[in-house]
């Protein structure tokens, strides 16, 4: 937090307004953090210890639609392991079926349950690329089910907790996004992403009911009017509401809260690389606790709470119309704020519909516990190649500081951006500066500024400073557009201070300097300390920047002006400092 400058300084800058309403799911949440008991299914089982090569089964898998069907297996081997958690690793051999119509395993069956003799004895959760895809691996039931021997870490309103060639077979898609940013989202997330061929479904209602084994399911990351979600398939259920699914691993991120929902799928596809089912999340119907290596395991009837946010968009070129998405992340400080700045980025790239110069005032509004009165910032920004990434990257940085400080539990929260775009170069140059060549202690100081608009005839302003009783030697005037040669937090660089809270965390965020202000710095040479005095601090020391910034605007030292454009340029003029008459 030392190192907490927040100087959002790029070549190019921008303008943010914003509003936002959040709310948060309903929760029935059992207490978090204890271990859970021995995952026992509800299916009669069978050990891997018991399998022989030539035995057949079935397995359970939606190829399309709702309802799963029977594809007949045969157990090819069975391999020892040996790892902390996985004992065996089996490998089936899919056999011919009229119902299955790619040749084989497809990403989607991960956690397809495999029977033999009636009996469960894992999912399928691995096959090879470009090879046979009727031969994949099936994790046994019994290293699926030690998921459970981790505790839980779930989440309650108002509590503090909060192989190159082998495929899993399973499917991590993102619908509603740009292509540059699911780039972007795969390289945060260190995962492969699919961009999915349908849109999003919009809000997911809540449902009751309970998995059965074979059923489609989805595991999300984001959900709404944008969409992340990992397709699969339910393993296994127990009667005490819990069920295994996928057979491997989501994001191998331990005990997690990621909501789990019910899936349609709409098709499964060919592909000599590997088949794979197309699916949409229906209705959600529990949660993911455990995202671990041999499965994911989760509660029924459990729903986690969620970070809503939302976009709002107007492009000022095509009259301004308000464009909202709406959509939902999981509730993790670390994964969350990497999933809303890609949303937000690949949401702005969508809605414009073009990549280029342009500029952009952006809103970011946050409301949630401690936040009764929700916080704001806004911004201006300008880029002459890519206002589009632009004009994310101040608002990104800012959920990161804020999911991530150290202070207090801030869930409840909600974020909304709002962002309105316009091509043209909205951009005030700072083109001269007009003072009096001298002045005295005290006196009030005159100051014309010339701005020029990009192309346009330029305008004056006028304003008002005040000359410190105490000045002498020389008095500089700086002229500067917000984020040129800022006011550095002497306080924080220094050493001398540290951010110790929520509240002051989010104030000092908004004493930097914002792209569409015009500042103008008195600054003056000060009558030296007698030696005594040389180890105290100078009063930026002391103070933080939003300190500075007030007491410096109350003494006239300092003003500053908010435009709607982007202002750049500096300039500086020096004042001749007289004697005052009386003396």
């Amino acid at each position: 937090m030392a190192d907490l400058r927040i100087e959002f300084r790029r070549k190019t800058r921008f303008l943010i307004i914003l509003a936002f309403v959040w709310h948060v799911m309903c929760v029935f949440s059992p207490a978090g953090g204890a271990f859970a008991a021995a995952f026992i299914p509800e299916q009669p089982v069978m050990s891997a210890e018991n399998l022989r090569p030539g035995m057949r089964g079935h397995m359970l898998t939606v190829l399309r639609g709702t309802e799963p069907v029977r594809l007949p297996i045969e157990i090819v081997s069975v391999i020892p392991q040996r790892g902390r958690h996985a004992n065996h690793s089996i490998m089936i051999r899919l056999l011919p079926s009229n119902l299955n119509n790619v040749g084989g395993a497809a990403q989607g069956m991960s956690g397809s349950p495999v029977y033999v003799d009636g009996k469960l004895i894992g999912a399928v959760s691995m096959g090879w690329g470009f090879s046979d895809h009727q031969t994949v691996m099936v994790t046994p039931i019994d290293d699926m089910s030690r998921v459970f021997s981790w505790p839980d870490n779930l989440i309650r309103l108002g509590s503090a907790n909060t192989a190159d060639f082998m495929n899993k077979v399973s499917r991590l898609t993102v619908s509603g996004l740009s292509g540059r940013a699911v780039e972007g989202l795969q390289s945060a997330l260190g995962v492969t992403l699919d961009a999915a061929p349908h849109g999003a479904g919009g809000a997911l209602p809540v449902d009751v009911t309970r998995f059965s084994p074979g059923d489609a399911i989805s595991a999300l990351l984001v959900w709404g009017d944008v969409e992340m979600s990992a397709l699969g398939t339910v393993t296994a259920t127990s009667r005490d509401g819990r069920f295994l699914a996928f057979g491997h691993s989501f994001l191998e991120r331990g005990a997690v809260n990621f909501p789990v929902a019910r899936a349609t799928v709409h098709e499964t596809i060919f592909s000599q690389v590997f088949p794979f089912k197309i699916g949409t999340p229906t209705v959600i119907v529990g949660t993911a606790t455990q995202d671990r290596a041999n499965a994911v395991g989760g509660r029924m009837g459990y729903f986690t709470p969620s970070i809503p946010a939302r976009f709002v968009f107007r492009d000022l070129d095509v009259g301004g119309e308000r464009i909202e998405k709406n959509f939902r992340v999981v509730p993790d400080a670390f994964l969350g704020a990497r999933l809303l700045a890609g949303v937000y980025s690949g949401l702005m790239d969508t809605q414009w519909g073009r990549r280029g110069e342009g500029t952009a005032t952006v809103t970011l509004r946050v409301e949630g516990r401690d936040l009764l009165r929700g916080w704001t910032r806004t911004n201006t920004f300008f880029s002459h190649s890519d206002i589009g990434s632009v004009a994310v990257m101040e608002p990104a940085a800012i959920i990161d500081m804020i999911m991530l400080q150290p202070f207090t539990n801030i869930y409840p929260i909600g974020f909304r951006l709002d962002v309105e775009v316009t091509r043209e170069p909205r951009v005030l140059f700072i083109e001269d500066v007009v003072v009096p060549p001298d002045a005295a202690p005290g006196d009030t100081l005159d100051v014309e500024v010339v701005l020029r608009p990009w192309r346009r005839d330029p305008v004056r302003r006028r304003f008002e400073l005040t000359i410190p009783e105490n000045a002498t030697g020389n008095i500089e005037l700086t002229v500067r557009g917000g984020g040129t040669n800022s006011l550095s937090q002497a306080a924080l660089d220094g050493g001398w201070k540290s951010i110790d809270s929520l509240e002051r965390l989010l104030t000092e965020i908004n004493a930097a300097e914002a792209n569409n202000e015009l500042i103008l710095d008195l600054t003056y040479d000060r009558e030296p300390r007698p030696a005594n005095q040389r180890t105290e601090l100078t009063r930026e020391e002391r103070e933080f920047l939003s300190e500075t910034k007030s007491r410096r605007i109350r003494e006239g030292t300092l003003r500053i002006s908010r435009a709607e454009y982007v202002v750049d340029g500096l300039m500086r003029r020096r004042i001749n400092l007289r004697e005052n008459a009386d003396e």
